[in-house]
């Protein structure tokens, strides 16, 4: 990651979890002082098949992945979480900064695709817009129903 973050650290979505995973450690547990810096709640794992196990587990508001991993690369576990989950939204971070690799992840569902090293400010800045877009789709379902073709609006909550 390049550059200091000059991003002010308050008011960050301090009820949202984000889940890196990356099978370099120190990696992770800078992304993990980052995010957690800028009010985020994280937690890690270093390979898919922990990952899939947090997200069966917890509630995840956000998943970052690297492609290259051991066990499972992050085109498997991306492809398994959006069967688990299909709402998560998932970055993918990673070396692995090719067409191919770019256009499968687009094609299965990743949401964003940031090349190592990436621009601290770029990607504290993607992680908050994907969060937003989340919850926005989440606010939008909670006042709308659908019903066959037609929506209705859902009788507000008070």
């Amino acid at each position: 990651m390049t550059s200091p973050s000059t991003l002010p650290t308050t008011d960050r979505s301090p009820s949202k979890t984000v889940l890196i995973v990356d099978d370099n450690k120190d990696l992770v547990e800078f992304v993990t002082l980052l995010l957690s810096h800028h009010g985020f709640k994280v937690r890690s794992a270093f390979n898919g098949p922990d990952c899939l196990e947090l997200v069966r587990t917890e509630a995840i508001d956000l998943a970052v992945l690297d492609v290259m991993m051991p066990k499972m690369d992050g085109i498997q576990v991306c492809k398994e979480l959006k069967r688990l989950a299909p709402s998560l939204p998932v970055m993918f971070l990673t070396a692995k900064d090719d067409l191919a690799t770019r256009s499968e992840a687009m094609a299965i569902g990743v949401c964003e695709f940031l090349a190592k090293p990436v621009n601290i400010d770029d990607f504290l800045n993607r992680v908050q817009a994907q969060l937003r877009v989340s919850q926005w789709v989440k606010n939008i379902d909670a006042v709308f129903i659908t019903s066959g073709r037609d929506l209705k609006l859902a009788e507000p909550k008070h």
